[in-house]
């Protein structure tokens, strides 16, 4: 049997960027290894693989277009797995699939849908089957039965059969990870990428029980790592098929044992390999971050939540929150990166409390000796906890997208979202002390707020006590006053700095310097960046480049943040401050993070300017007589066009 397993169109959209994290899917590569076992053939379709190659647009073509490429795969059986953030997309796919081929078994996994699966499938007669939790020991057993549709004595398994819906008994989890197959690693593109590092799946379970997460639903309470030796030989393994030595190793809690951790490091540590992991502050010490990182760890992931002392009572997160300074300072000193990641719109929030977590943000500020990145998301229902349980009554629905959600493409989306608040959980918002609104833009102008990098920042702040709590206030009173909507862009941002402070003042145009260079990173990542037309000879029809940008009037920036780099308490010179120039930027042809500068006279800023106006042709006479400036050189747009900062239209000449 040829079984094709689809994974989620997952995405993080932040600051405009969308971020697609191409990896394989941990848990769909282990049952096509599984499968293939069992003598049947397994293949995985990637979304998210197809969107990056072109193949795929998020338009409102997309699910008719996933469905399409599917089929063309000649599957068998159709296996999807979603979360719930973006679980419409998996509807809408499984939708076509069937109408195009009514007789095709559709089935689903994931969290999601283990813990929704009979209001799934009351809901969606696209889907036949669900497997629950993890399937790598029931899935043989579905496929031996999808035949006959014969499904009474497969554990752990929802179905509809003569119109009624049964679940059978079993919550399956593999006790002995070990036991598992290497996962089907070569049914992913790793070469066609140019992967550098994997993920792997290093362990399930979790023993706590904050409130707002759903990982202990699917995988259950008690925690599995794999043994060192195993973990060795998938890591061996993909560094002799690939050449990879950087991994990410996926388990939330991977440092609450001990023993196997440090088992792990000493099975590792002559291996030459880097590594991963996320872990919680109180599960790690400076002598095991020590041994971690002379093994080859150089990052960890902290989920802190809140700097509330009272939202961490309250969410059963339970940190000690006195470990946050020395924990990040210990894992920046021994040189590895870390990511630390807060929420907020719990239910029981209260000013104070996000006053916390924003100035506890607000300290990281000064910690960039070595990367450090900080997250603020904004929570979601999610299916399967105990934060749902007790508010599902009173969730709502106002259409908001958040940086996981997935967007309405078609038209009923959002209609079908709103009717099926149960299932599509992840879309609606718990009722909170505090306003939808504030929760909406704290998060939302954080995302810009970020952009403007740490030195900048730290450097604002002075102006606010050195408080982030204060700047967001100040923002959203400003925002208030003027009835500004609480969906914050980069637009309201360099606003809010032109408006408080004044347009010619210096932090609003550092400002728009630091957001205007996003800008040209958001469109290298979000492939807005169409390779240029080559331009025929006596062409000159040419439009200032996507990779550029002009900024008028903003002072000697570059300067200014080098001397902010260097010296957190540096004092610009009021006459570097005063003065102005025109700048272009230019995004790098050496990568997405290299920006380079250039001070404008004021006939190039008048000639790009120009070029910057649609227009159909590029005439001479029209130029001279618009700017009072000559047009330059045929040769001179040719060399600009060369470093990037002009492209042609490659359809026209000029004109006489």
């Amino acid at each position: 049997m040829r079984v094709v397993f689809v994974d989620n169109l997952l995405f993080e959209n932040a600051e405009g960027i969308r971020r697609y994290v191409l990896q394989p899917h941990l848990g769909l590569i282990s049952l096509i290894a599984v499968i293939e076992g069992g003598g049947h053939e397994g293949h995985l379709f990637d979304p998210k693989v197809e969107v990056t190659r072109g193949a795929l647009h998020l338009d409102e073509n997309l699910y008719r277009d996933m469905a399409r490429r599917i089929l063309r795969l000649q599957p068998d059986a159709v296996g999807l797995t979603s979360l719930g953030c973006n679980f419409i997309c998996t509807v809408k796919t499984a939708a076509y699939l069937k109408e195009a081929e009514p007789d095709l078994p559709i089935l689903l996994g994931g969290p999601h849908a283990s813990v929704l699966d009979r209001r799934i499938l009351e809901a969606f007669p696209q889907f036949d089957l669900i497997v629950r939790n993890e399937a790598e020991e029931t899935i043989l057993s579905v496929l031996e039965a999808l035949p006959k549709r014969t499904f009474i004595h497969v554990p752990g398994v929802s179905y509809r059969a003569a119109g009624v819906i049964h679940s059978n008994q079993g919550e399956p989890s593999i006790a002995d990870l070990d036991t598992l197959p290497l996962p089907a690693y070569h049914r992913f593109p790793v070469r066609e990428l140019g992967l550098t590092s994997l993920r792997v799946d290093a362990g399930r379970g979790c023993p706590f029980q904050c409130t707002f997460c759903s990982t202990a639903s699917f995988f259950g309470r008690k925690y599995r790592l794999k043994s060192a030796k195993r973990l060795r030989e998938e890591l061996d393994l993909l560094h002799a098929s690939y050449g990879i030595t950087d991994f990410a190793l996926t388990h939330d809690l991977f440092t609450v044992n001990r023993r196997k951790v440090l088992e792990f490091c000493d099975a590792i540590e002559e291996c030459g390999y880097t590594w991963k992991c996320s872990a919680r502050q109180d599960c790690v010490d400076e002598e095991l971050l020590r041994r971690m990182y002379a093994a080859g760890c150089r990052s960890i992931y902290y989920g802190i939540e809140t700097g509330s002392v009272r939202m961490q009572r309250i969410s059963k997160k339970r940190l000690d929150l006195s470990l946050f300074d020395r924990t990040i300072a210990f894992t920046q000193d021994l040189g590895m990166s870390a990511t630390v990641s807060f929420i907020s719109g719990y239910p029981e929030e209260e000013k104070s409390d996000q006053d916390d977590t924003l100035d506890l943000i607000g300290r990281c500020f000064e910690k960039d000796d070595a990367p450090l990145n900080v997250q603020l998301h904004l929570l979601t229902p999610e299916p399967g906890t105990e934060l749902l349980n007790q508010y599902e009554q009173s969730i709502s629905y106002d259409g908001h997208v958040s940086d996981f959600n997935f967007p309405s493409l078609e038209a009923d989306d959002g209609t079908i979202t709103e009717k099926n608040p149960r299932i599509f959980i992840n879309h609606h918002y718990f009722p909170s002390v505090l306003s939808r609104d504030r929760h909406v833009f704290v998060t939302t102008s954080y995302q810009f707020l970020y952009g403007l990098g740490f030195p900048l920042l730290r450097y604002i702040l002075r102006r606010f006590d050195g408080r982030f709590s204060n700047l967001i206030d100040s923002i959203d009173a400003w925002r208030l006053r003027g009835a500004r909507s609480a969906v914050c862009d980069q637009s309201a941002i360099l606003a809010y700095f032109g408006e408080t402070f004044g347009k010619s003042h210096h932090i609003a145009g550092l400002a728009k310097y630091m957001l205007s260079a996003t800008e040209l990173r958001r469109r290298a990542i979000n492939g807005l960046l169409a390779p240029t037309a080559e331009a025929e000879a006596g062409d000159c029809n040419y439009v200032l480049s996507k990779r550029a940008l002009i900024l008028r009037g903003v002072p000697d920036c570059q300067r200014i943040m080098s001397l902010l780099v260097h010296d957190r308490e540096a004092k610009p010179r009021p006459n570097l401050l005063r003065r102005r120039h025109d700048l272009l930027l230019r995004l790098s042809g050496s990568g997405m993070n290299a920006i380079e500068n250039f001070q404008l006279s004021p006939a190039s800023v008048v000639l790009l300017e120009y070029l910057s106006e649609p227009r159909d042709r590029l005439d001479k006479g029209a130029f001279e007589r618009d700017t009072g400036y000559p047009l330059p050189p045929v040769e001179f747009m040719r060399l600009l066009a060369a470093r990037g900062v002009l492209e042609s239209k490659g359809n026209a000449s000029l004109g006489a």
